[in-house]
């Protein structure tokens, strides 16, 4: 962390780090201009203390990546394609990742754990980072989930195994503890942090949402239903483990040829409660980022059997990875109805932190791409009527 508040070029996470290289995205519709510095910015950090082919940078080609909300992604394909031949790199194309959500993720942190995560084979290959983004590894053959996909057994049965290997498998690394402190999980600290954001905005980017979160948003209840939900509903022992925060659809891929599941997207990553990241990927399940209204189906939302056989799956495949648990003491019901039991607990939970998220995103990105305001609204409403539905 110290190398990266220096200003020169260092190795950190064992890959090249330059602190003053810019991807610069033209807004103005000046696509050649954006993918010349795409280009510019991956040779460099690829070829790190070396120089690329001479003819290298004609052969690639970038094309915009759909489903991010957060950040700009881009894939840059062609480089097994120089004409001399003789580069052998191992892969053909990456992932430009250029960040969002200024000030609401530590990227230091985030990009540790992304190459910790890398490294362990949860997440794709990570490359090295820029001033305002990474290259990450390109996943061939594959493509995100639809908020459809999530409806099949199959595919949710898949999704429950990868979510208990990231659980009961990946062990933070003793330089993050600080930032991923299984004895702190980050929930209470990254909502009561994101509350405190909230409370701060002066003033909405985009035209008209001043006047729209007035008359929606009503922050000084939230900030109360907060501290009784951490008063009151949630389990002060729930198990904590590293948990991904945000698995929603377009954060699962699926290999095209042999169906294989694979997570992505860390970046809201931490020690967290193991049920919240089931919760989340239950209330994902209804959608809302994946189009400009914002407005989640809840129609989608998994009933009380399919969430339970979702956690039975998941459950089993705990039980095998979890060096903790005595196989002889272990009742395998009882920690079912314990799981469906916080999950209730957590979805309530979780449409806060969204909801709050929504709200400080509209007022740093405003919300003329994507209603972040119109979303946390919906969150919000949804909380009450979930509070009320499970008798909290």
């Amino acid at each position: 962390f110290e190398a990266r508040k220096s200003n020169t070029i260092a190795i950190v996470d064992e890959k090249p780090y330059y602190p003053n290289l810019k991807v610069k995205v033209n807004g103005n519709g000046d696509e050649g201009s954006t993918n010349d510095s795409l280009i510019s910015v991956a040779l460099q950090l690829i070829f790190h203390g070396t120089s690329p082919p001479t003819d290298l940078a004609q052969q690639l080609s970038v094309k915009s990546v759909t489903g991010g909300i957060t950040n700009a992604l881009y894939c840059i394909s062609g480089f097994s394609n120089n004409n001399s031949g003789s580069l052998d790199l191992g892969f053909d194309s990456i992932l430009m990742r250029i960040f969002g959500a200024e000030g609401m993720i530590d990227r230091d942190v985030e990009t540790s754990t992304f190459a910790s995560l890398a490294k362990y084979g949860v997440a794709p290959t990570y490359h090295g980072r820029f001033a305002n983004g990474r290259i990450e590894g390109w996943l061939v053959d594959c493509a995100p989930l639809a908020i459809t996909d999530l409806q099949s057994q199959s595919i949710a049965n898949h999704i429950a195994v990868e979510m208990a290997k990231l659980h009961c498998g990946f062990q933070v690394p003793k330089d993050l503890s600080e930032w991923h402190n299984e004895k702190e999980p980050g929930l209470w600290s990254q909502l009561f942090s994101w509350m405190d954001q909230a409370k701060r905005i002066k003033g909405y980017k985009s035209p008209g949402d001043n006047a729209r979160a007035q008359r929606l948003i009503d922050l000084e209840k939230i900030a109360k239903e907060l501290q009784h939900l951490k008063d009151d509903v949630v389990p002060v022992n729930a198990r904590v483990s590293f948990c991904h925060n945000d698995l929603l659809a377009a954060n699962i891929m699926k290999h095209t040829k042999t169906g294989e599941i694979k997570l992505i997207d860390f970046e809201y990553g931490g020690v967290n409660y193991a049920a919240f990241d089931i919760a989340n990927h239950f209330n994902e399940h209804a959608g809302g980022t994946d189009k400009k209204d914002g407005v989640p189906d809840y129609s989608l939302f998994p009933d009380e059997d399919r969430q339970k056989e979702f956690i039975t799956t998941y459950v089993q495949k705990s039980r095998s990875l979890r060096s903790d648990v005595n196989s002889n003491e272990w009742d395998e019901d009882e920690e079912i109805k314990t799981v469906v039991e916080e999950v209730k607990a957590f979805i309530c939970c979780n449409h806060l932190y969204w909801g709050l998220w929504g709200v400080n995103q509209s007022a740093v990105e405003g919300t003329d791409e994507f209603d972040y305001l119109a979303y946390a609204f919906h969150r919000f409403q949804r909380y009450y009527e979930d509070m009320q539905a499970f008798g909290y």
